[in-house]
């Protein structure tokens, strides 16, 4: 390559930024050349830091296509439920894509993306990350050598915290399918069953079974006296462990991308400030009185065409969150954590 690959970025979300940000440690292989967001001030912040000129802002991807070709491909980090009505304007306009997980929420949207690349010869790449990491890289090394002979079974486990299920599938954008239009174990575990299918290989799956079930953050199991607010109307506040003010307010840093994001480009600002939106926001709802619907648990189980299974458990609560794995063959295994990197 001589030149960088050329870049809009398409909702300029925290993934989206993330992925820019190659751009800044390597300017040489990729550059961010125009923007399309609704939000005025995110829009405003992305062309302020890549200094894009305005005919190269917009709206939306509707804005963006009536304009001719400018760049080599987007970076679509828009939210799951239109990553689909998004792609297929982009790619009918000449871009390749970069696609957020999932790249569709249901099977008739996966065909329509699928059919639409094939007919106008876009590369779509997803974002399943994890397998350039250097964890599931080694495994899937280890197995293609034949180490550990042929796959027998493989255990796949995603424990995610209490204030990551508190943050993004009991208070935030995907707690309600009704508006995300997926499930948790979409939204959160796509990654993982990804991560089965490209160790399993070309041995495919023939019947897959699952189970899960919202039992915790549910209005029937609300503590006696508990408000519907964290810092407006409850008495039990400061015993409470899934405390909005506990969890945002006395660690801003942990989840500002999503709770502060209305402060996003702001500097300052003050205590006030973010109390007085735990008092409005969803973020400030308590934990049993939301309208979430999501599960908190899911568990999963795979038979693939060799007789080999696999299991894929995905939990929301624990301490801390842990990618665990375990892969038994005809001549060895294989146990790790993600976390750990072992």
């Amino acid at each position: 390559m001589t030149e960088p690959v050329s870049a809009i970025i398409v909702g300029a979300g925290h993934r989206s930024m993330i992925y820019a940000g190659l751009s800044d440690i390597e300017p040489d292989k990729l550059k961010i050349v125009g923007i399309a967001e609704p939000d005025e001030s995110r829009r405003n912040m992305v062309a302020k830091k890549y200094n894009i000129p305005p005919e190269h802002c917009f709206k939306d991807v509707d804005e963006l296509v009536k304009v001719p070709k400018f760049a080599d491909a987007a970076i679509n980090g828009t939210m799951d439920q239109i990553h689909v009505e998004t792609s297929i304007p982009l790619m009918n306009a000449g871009y390749d894509l970069l696609l957020e997980k999932p790249f569709a929420v249901n099977e008739e949207e996966t065909r329509e993306l699928v059919e639409c690349a094939r007919k106008t010869n876009r590369k779509i790449m997803v974002c399943f990350v994890l397998r350039y990491t250097d964890f599931y890289r080694e495994i899937k090394k280890v197995i293609a050598s034949g180490e550990i002979g042929d796959i027998i079974n493989i255990q796949m486990a995603e424990n995610v915290s209490y204030h990551h299920m508190l943050t993004s599938y009991v208070r935030g954008k995907w707690s309600n399918s009704n508006r995300c239009h997926t499930s948790m174990l979409l939204a959160k575990s796509s990654h993982d069953i990804d991560i089965m299918m490209w160790l399993m290989d070309k041995d495919k799956p023939v019947k897959v079974s699952s189970f899960g079930s919202l039992m915790q953050f549910r209005k029937e199991n609300a503590p006696e006296n508990s408000g519907t607010r964290c810092v407006v109307d409850c008495p039990i506040e400061e015993s409470c462990p899934y405390s909005a003010k506990k969890v945002y307010y006395d660690h801003p840093d942990h989840w500002s991308c999503y709770v502060w994001d209305k402060f996003d480009g702001r500097e300052n600002v003050s205590d006030e400030e973010r109390l007085e939106l735990l008092k409005t926001s969803p973020y400030g709802v308590c934990a049993y009185k939301s309208d979430n619907n999501v599960v908190d648990h899911q568990s999963i189980c795979i038979q693939f065409e060799s007789g080999a299974t696999g299991t894929h458990n995905m939990t929301g609560g624990s301490s801390y969150s842990v990618r665990t794995i375990h892969i038994i063959g005809t001549k060895g295994e294989i146990n790790g954590s993600f976390e750990s990197g072992k």
